[in-house]
């Protein structure tokens, strides 16, 4: 019984962030491989296969996989505390290195190869999220889940005003313009070079930036207070715990329904820029609280079940920040004119299915890279960082 619950607690993060790496990977993809600020144009999703391919991925991952990331980010503090406290090292200091090394992998990511890049929201709200460190799990709990509230609300708000401003003259003008802007950066998305390409990522930072917070900024904190409450109560060590066979008979069915409904929305919105598809976000978010808390209690039933397979995807989630560099690298690769150039070529199935090609690749070498060394590359650079003062442990 011990030697099942410490295999449970070493591998529930790695099998959760695994999970979540593949999904991220098939969400990004539409941004690698079409319209920056529009998403998957009609005509990538022209068939039922393209379709299908799309409506399973926003179903599935969209605004789920980085959740689970986020509930991970925040149990992590909580790792960090107790490793902090069994050395009697500061924590602080590490911390806020660690978070500094993550804004400046960020930056380099976002400018040079992924401008949906998510490390430096992570970064900013992460060091934010060390001042919470103190309050009670309930407490904690309790602001996470009006924190997904709340960006349930503003995104309904938005697109409630969207419609509300989009017939007026002064709006659709705005709109042709913004259209004819959009189209202007895809060209050089799809022709440039790759400094020509690094040069518009880094003017469209700041928006960027703007729009992964309206979208996901205020929910990834909510989730990163979840996670740290989920830390200190011990649930995440805790399989049969009510809430986790709750969240696997009802809250997952639920939450895939309604984003299902989101999916079905989206999947109908004539671009991303759209009051359509901002209510399609709105309906997403509100299903993928139930969703998440549905695939943790789920993936902690695999655990107990053990085996090579589990065995070998949880070594791969121990180094999630190196795939998800190397999943940049690839994709960029594929679709921009710097290697394969197919940006804006190929139907939305066949990106999805690279995406997923991609994301297994890169699970599988981090993986086989863990049987020789302890972490990841970037986990490796980013840990000699954290541990400045002293050799890490």
């Amino acid at each position: 019984m011990l030697k099942a619950t410490h295999r449970q607690r070493d591998q529930l993060p790695d099998l959760l962030r695994a999970w979540a790496i593949i999904g991220i990977v098939l969400v990004n993809v539409e941004i690698f491989s079409h319209s920056k600020m529009d998403g998957y144009p009609d005509t990538a999703l022209s068939t039922p296969a393209d379709q299908v391919a799309y409506f399973l991925v926003s179903t599935l991952f969209t605004l789920k996989s980085f959740s689970l990331f986020s509930l991970m980010f925040g149990a992590g503090l909580g790792y960090q505390l107790d490793a902090a406290m069994r050395t009697g090292a500061s924590a602080g200091d590490r911390y806020f290195r660690r978070m500094s090394g993550l804004l400046i992998l960020g930056l380099l990511h976002a400018i040079f190869f992924f401008i949906g890049d998510i490390l430096v929201t992570y970064a900013l709200l992460g060091s934010a999220l060390y001042f919470c460190r103190s309050a009670a799990p309930r407490t904690l709990m309790r602001w996470g889940v009006i924190l997904l509230v709340i960006q349930a609300a503003l995104l309904l708000m938005s697109a409630i005003s969207w419609q509300v401003m989009s017939g007026s003259a002064d709006w659709q003008d705005q709109m042709a313009l913004d259209a004819q802007t959009n189209a202007q950066l895809d060209a050089i998305f799809a022709d440039g070079s790759f400094l020509a390409v690094s040069l518009e990522r880094l003017k469209l930072l700041p928006l960027m930036l703007f729009s992964i917070v309206l979208i996901q900024g205020v929910a990834a904190f909510g989730y990163f207070l979840i996670g740290l409450a989920l830390h200190k109560t011990g649930l995440l060590q805790q399989a049969d715990h009510r809430l986790w066979v709750i969240s696997r008979r009802y809250f997952l069915p639920l939450g895939l329904l309604v984003s299902a409904c989101g999916a079905a929305i989206l999947i109908t919105a004539s671009g991303r820029q759209t009051a359509e598809a901002i209510y399609a976000m709105a309906v997403l978010s509100l299903g993928a609280p139930l969703a998440t808390f549905g695939y943790v209690g789920w993936i902690m039933k695999l655990v107990s079940l053990g085996g090579p397979l589990m065995r070998f995807l949880a070594r791969g989630g121990r180094a999630t920040l190196t795939a998800y560099l190397m999943q940049s690298a690839i994709l960029s690769f594929v679709f921009l004119e710097a290697g394969l150039g197919l940006f804006a070529q190929l139907p939305a199935a066949a990106t999805i299915l690279i995406a997923l090609l991609a994301g297994l690749c890169t699970l599988s070498l981090t993986s086989l890279w863990l049987l020789k060394f302890d972490r990841g590359p970037i986990e490796i650079i980013l840990r000699r960082w954290t541990y400045l003062e002293r050799k890490p442990i």
